[in-house]
């Protein structure tokens, strides 16, 4: 199979857009249309997009990749690669329907995450606001004063929230891309690096139990990974388990080694199941870290607030020594 070409350049759908189309082809596939006479009707359902629909038509119509068309709309690699395997093995709709809930988990969690993040935000814009009108009111009385306890707090304090915000806004951009190496350095950070792993483990799993069920074979499912979109996630995964099985690498011990792959999957092959026993299983184990992956997200959200909260009462502590502390020290040389 060869590579993909560069996507062109062409408008990319937001997060809100992706789900809609995905939300689409999913009704109309599942409403019996193909996927070509699906993609015919988008500009039909979707007025707003009318013109890029159109533009997505016609490069379906001249023989376009399906993949290369989605990454050209700014799908990630991961994401197209999944839709691809699913259309080649005929579960489509199963596959759309699965992205769906994870593309409105994602923006679910996102949305309350902004909620949750709203009103300490407010809290830190009056702190500043009054700092800097306390500061201009009192700084000519304290303009000689000798006490810097409270300035080195409130600088402390400024480093660690640009810290955390720059942490914060790459978390965005690294899942925003999504492909094999913005994952690998997600699953390494502290607090999301857990959760990462646990989204790789459902998507992994779930794409093997997929290829079980259309009668692959473990090395056929990793030659296959191997030929996917370059730079995703499977196909990374699939040249690095494929040079390990043509070293004669132990099967039980490649899955404990792999960091992407649950240990759930050696206890999986140790029944001795069947190709179709194991890919239910497979698809079974799948809907579990699935619902496990949304307990974890609620989870890291509701505790993105108070960690928020202590922040604030740092600030609020430095405030009072900048405010305070040259206040005593003058009243002590009265």
């Amino acid at each position: 199979m060869k590579p993909l070409m560069r996507p062109s350049r062409t408008a990319k759908l937001n997060r809100k857009d992706q789900l809609l189309m995905l939300s689409y082809l999913a009704h109309s596939l599942k409403n019996g249309f193909s996927l070509q006479a699906s993609v015919t009707l988008l500009p039909v359902l979707w007025p707003r997009q009318q013109v890029l629909m159109t533009s997505v038509v016609t490069k379906m119509t001249r023989g376009e990749p399906l993949a290369q068309v989605m990454l050209a709309l700014g799908f990630s690699k991961t994401v197209v690669t999944q839709l691809v395997i699913a259309l080649e093995q005929g579960n489509l709709v199963e596959s759309l329907e699965q992205l769906t809930q994870l593309t409105q988990l994602k923006n679910a969690q996102l949305r309350k995450l902004g909620a949750q993040l709203a009103y300490p935000l407010v809290l830190v814009i009056m702190m500043v606001t009054l700092l800097l009108l306390m500061q201009n009111l009192l700084s000519s009385q304290l303009v000689n004063h000798e006490e810097h306890f409270g300035d080195w707090v409130l600088l402390g304090l400024a480093i660690l929230v640009a810290g955390v915000a720059g942490v914060g806004l790459r978390w965005f951009y690294l899942i925003n891309q999504q492909n094999h190496q913005s994952l690998v350095k997600l699953s390494r950070m502290p607090v999301i690096g857990p959760v990462i792993r646990l989204y790789i483990h459902y998507l992994v799993v779930y794409d093997l139990g997929l290829m079980l069920a259309s009668g692959f074979s473990l090395s056929k499912i990793c030659e296959y990974a191997s030929h996917q979109t370059p730079g995703s996630l499977q196909q990374i995964l699939g040249v690095q388990m494929q040079r390990r099985l043509q070293r004669g690498q132990q099967l039980d011990r490649l899955i404990r080694e792999e960091p992407f792959l649950p240990n759930q999957l050696v206890l999986l092959i140790k029944t001795g199941a069947n190709r179709t026993e194991l890919s239910q299983g497979c698809l079974l184990l799948g809907r579990t870290l699935f619902l496990e992956l949304t307990q974890r997200i609620e989870v890291m959200v509701v505790n993105i607030q108070p960690i928020c909260f202590v922040l604030i009462g740092i600030s609020i502590l430095g405030l009072y020594l900048k405010l305070l502390l040259p206040i005593y020290g003058m009243m002590q040389q009265l």
